[in-house]
């Protein structure tokens, strides 16, 4: 088939929604022609990338939009990354009438921005649209805003209340009734589509994180040198927000230690939440204990999952998890709460996953897993490779591109 691609974020060199993007044209060239319309910020990565040979020169970029600066306030950094997105959206019926007329499409595919939010608009081609996937519907609990600073509650709150007014939008409920296909990375996401629409055909659930053979053998060459002995430490990465749950595994480390169990944990972010953990941490006497980094690169990264046994992150809200899918593959035995799209990634086979409910309830739990793979290491053990049997063989770019063709033919079919 003949794609366009449409991939606002889409960089080789950076990761989360831009490696999303990459990967998603990497692995859909293999069987199809795809065109990316991304924006024009992503150019020269993507320049680069393509005089290494990393890329097919099959695949034909076309880039849109204008360089821009983000605000330094995260909110209004937020505010601001919608507004861009959505002028530079408004651009594809254009392109479409002018620049790529000619092309014939079968297919339009949104990949990115990955969340229903900001649903794109373009159901009214003459081409069958293909959205996803896409997730972004979980909510931090309201009752547990206490467990983080006052800005990251406000920012829950605000968000929460946005999920609210974005779901009764008639540009959402019009792209959910009238997209040929949509691709959900999670029930949750899933569950509000079909609520909205009605719908039963034409739903799918596919997370958007893939791992190539040759990724899931660099990863495994990581596992058989991983020490299940001495020393217990856990790890988190990513960008430190308050739906992410650290304080909530703060707390369980100190809870563990009162009943004589150390733990030393990692966290490898940086965000607006930092300042509030290293407060709280000081506070909980955890400072020999948890080692804030302002974040690893490339093989550093690897290098430092393999030297962890444990990926600790209680997350509330995630998209398609891909920090702990790699911890995973790294032989990371995650602890998790029971919340959207980690909750389905882990299993009782290869990790914990706590069920949401009050927040010393959650706490304990943590604390309880953290103490049992403490006293067993051979349960450690067979978790950690069971983690990495679960990502190696569930979320391959084999099964993402063959998942992706059924419902591109499903897509068809229906127009």
């Amino acid at each position: 088939m003949k794609i366009l691609l449409i991939a606002f974020s889409c960089n080789p060199e950076q990761g989360s929604e831009s490696m999303v993007g990459w990967k998603a044209t990497k692995i859909l060239s293999q069987k199809h022609k795809v065109w990316v319309l991304t924006h024009v910020c992503n150019q020269e990565a993507i320049t680069r990338a393509q005089k290494k040979g990393d890329i097919s020169e099959d695949v034909e970029f076309v880039f849109a939009g204008e360089i821009f600066k983000w605000h330094p306030n995260r909110m209004l950094a937020r505010l601001q990354s919608w507004k861009l997105y959505r002028e530079w959206l408004d651009t594809v019926p254009k392109l479409l009438k002018t620049d790529l007329r000619q092309e014939a499409f079968d297919l339009l595919h949104h990949v990115t921005v990955a969340t229903w939010r900001l649903a794109p608009l373009l159901t009214g081609q003459p081409i069958p649209l293909v959205w996803g996937p896409m997730g972004g519907s979980a909510s931090y609990p309201w009752s547990l805003l206490g467990m983080t600073s006052l800005s990251g509650a406000i920012f829950e709150v605000s968000r929460n209340i946005l999920n609210i007014v974005c779901a009764r939008t008639s540009r959402f409920r019009e792209v959910c009734r009238n997209a040929a296909a949509i691709i959900c990375v999670n029930r949750e996401t899933k569950d509000l589509v079909h609520r909205t629409s009605g719908r039963d055909s034409g739903l799918f659930i596919l997370n958007a994180s893939t791992f190539s053979r040759t990724e899931v053998e660099e990863y495994r060459q990581l596992l058989k040198k991983k020490d299940y002995h001495g020393d217990l430490k856990a790890f988190v990465g990513g960008i430190c927000i308050g739906s992410k749950g650290i304080y909530f595994a703060l707390r369980a480390l100190r809870l563990a230690r009162d009943r004589g169990h150390i733990i030393y944990y990692t966290v490898a972010s940086t965000g607006p939440e930092l300042g509030f953990l290293k407060k709280k941490a000081k506070e909980l006497d955890l400072s020999s204990q948890v080692t804030f980094h302002e974040g690893f690169r490339g093989g550093e990264y690897r290098e430092a999952l393999r030297a962890h046994q444990i990926y600790l992150m209680p997350s509330f809200r995630e998209g398609s998890s891909i920090s702990i899918m790699e911890s995973m593959l790294a032989g990371g035995v995650p602890i998790v709460v029971r919340a959207s799209t980690p909750s389905e990634i882990v299993t009782p086979e290869c990790g914990f996953a706590v069920p949401v409910t009050h927040s010393k309830k959650i706490v304990e739990g943590l604390a309880q897993a953290l103490i049992q793979l403490t006293k067993n290491r051979e349960l450690l053990k067979r978790f950690s490779r069971n983690a990495h049997e679960r990502i190696a063989e569930g979320f391959t770019a084999e099964r993402y591109l063959e998942t992706i063709n059924h419902i591109y033919r499903q897509a068809t079919d229906r127009n």
